[in-house]
């Protein structure tokens, strides 16, 4: 590889990391939620900030598919101040609180958890710190911290994350007769076969992404349009460059796109990326927005195949619900080729204007509103 970056390593070893760690967390989350509490169950909420947020979002398909009862993923805020606010000891353990903090010191989300906890809810945390406010915090937790590796925007706990909430959806629906035995091992088997998927994703991509940041490298901003379980990449693809190069960056549903970003003035100058997976029902409205970005002069690409992209990147065809495990390997690539052509550093370095961010204090250190 040439030039490699601490955010280009982190996606290269993705492959390995979820061949040894989705078994591993399997087992760790078989153990954590009693059984009386997932039949319990009526209602789940996913939480977390930055890209834990993202991940519950990525997630959120596949409990309304397969647990039965209703989800909503949310960014901390919203749900701490907002949604709990609901809720008023109900029934047992509602809400369900799925949140995740790789840190756990993530002042909103352990706010969030306590919240949850004074409603009535029953709150497991996701985190790497077992020491934590979020781990104090919650009835369960799960271990979902990656092995140690260099520093760089994050990917690995993006998709521990992810993993960690799909295997919990799928053991919630197992365990409430929605889905056999056989079909949950299934499923769980899918998930660590993304291993593969994503070791073959990363090398497809690999050289059309180095190609296209040469085009990309000077313009004002990158947008990327995606639904469904899509949407949550391409809020994963904005979160990998803004942290990568600081670019202006925005995310939205193919949909909306139509109704709102379409408008810009500034179309040649903004790259445009359209998540569209293979078999995914919204292939047929990313083929109709295709002659729309090319009449506007938008230079774009497709994750996916959709008819007359100029650039166009088919990575291999999986369950809708898990395919932002791969497209996340993608937009990071992209991300860290985007960093090595504009020579710019990652969370610009944490000084001058941006210091203030040194050891993540502007979200740790936020005050705690009960």
């Amino acid at each position: 590889m040439i030039n490699p970056n601490a955010l280009h390593d982190q996606v290269t070893s993705l492959p390995a990391l979820i061949k040894e760690q989705t078994w591993r967390l399997e087992e760790d989350l078989r153990k954590s939620v009693p059984t009386p509490v997932q039949h319990a169950i009526r209602h789940v909420v996913l939480t977390g900030s930055g890209d834990s947020a993202i991940a519950g979002l990525a997630a959120e398909q596949t409990f309304r598919r397969f647990v039965g009862v209703p989800v909503y993923a949310g960014e901390s805020l919203a749900v701490s101040r907002f949604l709990l606010d609901s809720y008023g000891n109900e029934y047992p353990h509602t809400p369900m609180l799925l949140a995740t903090s790789n840190s756990g010191e993530v002042a909103r989300v352990v706010e969030a958890a306590q919240r949850a906890a004074a409603a009535g809810g029953y709150v497991v945390g996701l985190t790497g710190n077992a020491q934590s406010r979020l781990a104090r915090t919650s009835q369960s937790i799960v271990d979902v911290g990656a092995p140690a590796f260099p520093a760089a925007p994050g990917m690995r706990s993006y998709v521990m994350a992810v993993l960690a909430l799909n295997l919990f959806a799928i053991r919630f629906a197992e365990v409430r007769g929605r889905i056999t035995m056989d079909e949950a091992q299934a499923l769980r088997g899918e998930l660590a076969g993304l291993s593969d998927v994503v070791e073959q994703a990363i090398v497809t991509a690999d050289a059309p992404l180095r190609s296209l940041v040469q085009d990309w490298r000077d313009l004002q901003g990158v947008e990327f349009l995606g639904s469904g379980p899509s949407r949550a990449s391409a809020a994963f693809g904005v979160a990998k460059i803004l942290e990568a190069v600081g670019k202006q960056s925005a995310h939205v549903d193919l949909e909306e796109f139509i109704h709102l970003n379409y408008f810009e003035r500034a179309a040649t100058g903004i790259g445009t990326v359209v998540l569209a997976p293979a078999g995914s029902p919204v292939r047929s409205r990313a083929d109709e927005l295709a002659p729309l970005l090319n009449n506007l002069g938008r230079p774009w690409a497709a994750i996916g195949s959709v008819t007359d992209a100029p650039v166009s990147i088919e990575i291999p065809q999986v369950r809708e619900e898990f395919a932002p495990v791969v497209q996340a390997a993608v937009l990071g690539l992209l991300a860290a080729h985007l960093m090595d052509a504009t020579g710019e550093e990652p969370g610009r370095g944490a000084v001058g204007p941006w210091a203030d961010c040194a050891d993540g204090a502007t979200t740790r250190d936020s005050q705690i509103v009960l």
